[in-house]
């Protein structure tokens, strides 16, 4: 009996043990297969991660090379910075790919093996951005510090300065004439360009004379304070290159606005003749609902001192609000004249939001701020290639820009 209790006791004993195993092994199998299935969105994020950086990246260097570029240029002439230009060019050839794959990135989550080769060529392109651009800015930071350029510089240095005064006289007069026509936040960061400007030529002039012949600087430092004087120089350019800008943009939103209220006028009898007819009284009653609040914002854009941005987005929201009431009774000819006419107003917002957006950016901003600006550029140009052939198309293309455009201002602020 002892024997038969013996063998009952051991294999009682070896039954729990390879129950215990069992239960390890299956456990463990399941703890595996929970860590395999759930890898993929951990690579999804780390693949995320680096088409990201790698996206700012780019971004960035592109933006410095576009500024370096131009400060070349300025600096040693067209002719001798024309290989940077080109690699500029070239560089924002791989940034729009970038862009592109970035997109895929976003659109299609789950495609992990995709995904990780979309990001690793990301990554590539960005390397050569920043090893291409940094060959050339290396070539002209060696030539800036060449002595032999100093005399050259310096009279260029001073040529310039006399040259950007008169300039700062005739635009701080465009600025002013602007303010009288419009309020100071239709001018945006061109309102105090021409004082800004000012102040960096004052700078520049007094470095050029601290660098001048006679100076008992080194001369490593006098190509520095030359170097310095050719930086003030350019920032004054840039600065009164905003006012140029901002006069273009609220002349064209002028023109755009005043396009729109003809328009109006022409959709608002359209509109009236559609309400007296309508099938229904619900029907008329949202078309003459929709007419007085276009008649509204015809009164509001005539207002004086104001920004004609604005009041061609409050215009165009209330011609778009006419548009859906009537909807049910346009021909297809109708809509097409009507996004026509449209476009023009559609795209000065678009081109004044991007320039919003690109200012909100400056030199920061995420991956997410810069690919929805992207998108919207990229939205406006389709939409200038489709106008002569789909202009509703290229109405909501147009329009999708500027969603795209306001996002990404959103974004880069906050």
């Amino acid at each position: 009996m002892e024997l038969v209790g013996g063998l009952v006791s051991a294999l009682v004993t070896g039954g729990v043990t390879l129950l215990v195993v069992v239960a390890a092994v299956l456990v463990g199998g399941i703890v595996i297969v929970s860590r395999r299935r759930s890898r993929p969105a951990q690579v999804s994020g780390d693949v995320r991660r680096r088409a990201g950086s790698a996206l700012v990246r780019a971004d960035d260097r592109i933006g410095e090379g576009e500024s370096d570029v131009e400060f070349a240029i300025a600096q040693f002439g067209e002719k001798a910075a024309a290989e940077y230009r080109d690699a500029v060019r070239q560089a924002r050839t791989d940034r729009d790919e970038i862009f592109r794959l970035h997109r895929l990135i976003d659109d299609e989550p789950g495609a992990g093996l995709a995904n990780r080769e979309r990001a690793a060529r990301i990554v590539m392109l960005a390397d050569r951005i920043e090893r291409t651009l940094g060959e050339q800015a290396a070539s002209f930071r060696e030539r800036r510090s060449l002595e032999s350029t100093a005399p050259d510089r310096l009279e260029r240095v001073r040529t310039r300065v006399a040259d950007a005064r008169a300039r700062l006289t005739v635009t701080t007069r465009q600025r002013d004439a602007l303010l009288e026509q419009h309020s100071r936040s239709a001018l945006g960061p061109a309102v105090d360009a021409p004082e800004r400007a000012m102040r960096s030529l004052d700078r520049a002039e007094s470095l050029a004379a601290e660098a001048a012949p006679g100076s008992t600087a080194l001369a490593s430092s006098v190509m520095q304070t030359i170097a310095e004087a050719e930086r003030m120089l350019f920032a004054a350019d840039e600065a009164l290159d905003a006012v140029d800008a901002v006069a273009e943009r609220l002349d064209d939103a002028a023109d755009a606005l005043q396009q729109l209220r003809d328009d109006a006028r022409v959709v608002r009898t359209e509109a009236l003749e559609a309400a007296a007819t309508a099938p229904d009284g619900d029907s008329g009653a949202a078309i003459t609902e929709a007419v007085a609040e276009l008649d509204r914002a015809v009164e509001a854009a005539k207002a004086a001192a104001a920004d004609p941005l604005e009041q061609l987005d409050d215009l165009r929201t209330a011609m778009d609000a006419v548009e859906v009431a009537l909807a049910s009774s346009r021909t297809q000819a109708q809509r097409l004249a009507h996004a026509r006419e449209a476009y023009l107003a559609a795209r000065v917002q678009t081109e004044a939001q991007l320039a919003v957006a690109r200012e909100a950016l400056g030199s920061s901003g995420s991956a997410g701020a810069r690919a929805r600006l992207a998108e919207a550029e990229d939205e406006l140009r389709a939409s200038a290639a489709l106008i002569d052939t789909d202009p509703v198309d290229a109405l909501d293309a147009a329009r999708r820009a500027l969603t795209h455009a306001r996002d990404a201002e959103v974004l880069a602020r906050y």
